[in-house]
């Protein structure tokens, strides 16, 4: 479960499974999500995430230059839980995927660059 320092109750949102296998394994500190990166609103379950190598926050995957990894980003997975953004406070994410098997239809954000650099992430299409 997602959380932050403010106090506040969500209500479920989608239900959408990203798991292709009940054999998975999160990064075992969760990450924080740099608020000031990510889109004002819900982000969804799936969303192709780097830390940050700078900040040691996790952003958004995105390649300035398709098919290159950007530089000053590692640890590359992918969010299991979707969570509210305000834009200003940072939210602290448990179940980021670092290994299993996963739909890729149902990704966001995700390339066959991303792919290479989750050699431990099996991306299934049915």
């Amino acid at each position: 479960m997602p959380y932050s320092i403010k106090s506040t109750q969500t209500p479920f949102k989608g239900g959408k499974n990203i798991l292709a296998s009940s054999h998975v394994q999160f990064k075992e500190v969760g990450g924080t999500m740099d608020a000031t990166k990510f889109p004002v609103g819900v982000v969804e379950v799936g969303t192709c995430i780097a830390r940050n190598t700078t900040t040691k926050k996790f952003e958004p995957y995105k390649e300035a230059v398709a098919g290159t990894i950007p530089a000053g980003f590692d640890e590359f997975c992918i969010l299991n839980v979707d969570f509210d953004n305000d834009g200003v406070t940072d939210t602290v994410v448990g179940e980021l995927i670092v290994r299993g098997s996963v739909y890729n239809p149902k990704l966001v954000g995700v390339t066959d660059k991303f792919k290479t650099v989750t050699p431990m992430i099996r991306y299934v299409s049915h």
